[in-house]
């Protein structure tokens, strides 16, 4: 995972320009003995580097990548939109000239077929390749968190009680700056301190493990001894607890069982900020989402109000209605350019046809509508195997552990059968044997 602080610098300078300015403040630092950069800046003004406290992670992707985009809402608001968004990898279009709208408050499913960019696009938001306002805070889970010799609950306490610090510096640099002028950026800065009681924040870590699963053995476990997909579970709990202005989640259930995902989806809903998502899972956009962010196949989002059998819903009947529409123009054109047809070289026909022409001219220059362009359709074929007699496999009183030791199994006394007519869903906690 990373995260890229919240700070109020409104410029747009481009990527090299950021890189450029935040390197002559590094040397800056450097030259007055490694001062954090809140405490060490003497001018008035807010910069970038005066409160960023981590690298931006940048997804080697984007080392291939051509992004383009314009920001069409208010430097200071925390809805964003930009428009002529485009996105090229090796002469390929991902995104071709769209538009990407976050608003505040709002939880989007960005869906589209595998391979087509959509964590490319999260990769870049997150890099602000795109020009996202700087004063917005991003948090994009992308990799799990680091080994090391902290629990997993120290882990999260200490990230969010590093948010509380820098918030409080931030409060304190804004009203030396300009009072008046940052009274909004203050206000936001403060609420989301208000959040954050450091009193509470052993309780509200464990509760969030606990909520992903951990039991209370497994949160006092040093990072560095857990698997790769429970340092994801850690860093999902650190997103949680920080609550960024715009989060980012790819594939969030990944590494989940049932219990956890039931738990993120109905947390995910509760949350106030903005949430971008990319998920497979039907029921998890449907009960996470207010908005459907889709890639079409015109390297295009189209945006549809609701969760995601809402969207399939309202697609499905506007282009059913598209379709009707457009074979109508289609058989009114036909028809005219049959009688513009038939009208041959007569010289008393010319002028009928020629007004006939005009009126395919002037719908053409309205406008046509499109022919709705269904999505692929997959299908699998398996061989048969033939008929086999029951049971295809037997267990018989089956016990397992690793070590060999009766007190360590994860299972015991199993007896069942599977035959060819079994579909059996095997569901349980990680680590429980499955």
């Amino acid at each position: 995972f990373f995260f890229v602080p919240f700070f109020p610098s409104l410029n747009t300078m481009g990527r090299k320009e950021r890189e450029a300015a935040k390197k002559a403040q590094a040397d800056k630092k450097a030259s007055k003995g490694g001062k954090k950069a809140v405490e060490e800046v003497a001018d008035s003004k807010i910069t970038k580097a005066d409160i960023m406290h981590k690298e931006v992670y940048r997804a080697p992707v984007l080392e291939h990548c051509t992004v383009t985009g314009v920001l069409d809402s208010r430097p200071d608001s925390r809805d964003v939109k930009i428009s002529q968004v485009g996105i090229q990898i090796f002469g390929r279009n991902l995104f071709a000239e769209t538009n990407l709208e976050l608003l505040y408050g709002h939880r989007y499913g960005l869906i589209g077929p595998n391979g087509s960019g959509k964590s490319t696009l999260l990769a870049a938001i997150a890099a602000r390749e795109v020009p996202i306002p700087e004063h917005i805070d991003i948090w994009h889970l992308c990799e799990e968190a680091p080994p090391s010799d902290r629990s997993a609950i120290d882990a999260v306490v200490d990230t969010v009680r590093d948010e509380y610090n820098r918030l409080e510096g931030l409060i304190e640099k804004l009203l030396e700056d300009d009072p008046e002028k940052n009274c909004d950026l203050v206000d936001v800065c403060q609420d989301k301190l208000d959040r954050l009681d450091p009193s509470t924040f052993e309780k509200r870590a464990g509760e969030l493990l606990f909520g992903l699963g951990f039991q209370q053995t497994m949160m006092s476990k040093k990072t560095k001894d857990m698997s790769g997909g429970w340092r994801m579970r850690v860093a999902l709990a650190q997103a949680l607890f920080v609550e960024p202005t715009l989060l980012l989640l790819d594939e969030p259930t990944n590494h989940l069982d049932l219990g956890a995902c039931v738990w993120l989806e109905e947390t995910l809903a509760k949350i106030p900020s903005c949430l971008v998502l990319i998920s497979h899972s039907q029921d998890f956009l449907n009960g996470v989402c207010t908005d459907i962010m889709m890639l079409d196949h015109k390297q295009q989002l189209k945006y549809w109000r609701g969760n995601y059998d809402q969207y399939v819903q309202t697609r499905t009947e506007k282009e059913k209605n598209q379709m009707i529409q457009y074979q109508k123009e289609q058989d009114d054109i036909a028809h005219i350019k049959k009688f513009i047809a038939s009208c041959g070289a007569y010289a008393n026909l010319l002028k009928q046809a020629a007004s006939k022409q005009k009126i395919i001219d002037k719908m053409v220059e309205a406008g046509l509508t499109e022919k709705p362009v269904p999505d692929p359709v997959y299908e699998f074929y398996f061989p048969s195997p033939g008929k086999l007699a029951p049971p295809v496999i037997a267990f018989h009183n089956v016990s397992f552990s690793w070590s060999g030791k009766k007190s360590e199994y994860l299972y015991h006394d199993l007896s069942f059968g599977i035959d060819q007519d079994s579909r059996i869903a095997l569901v349980g906690p990680n680590g429980a044997g499955k």
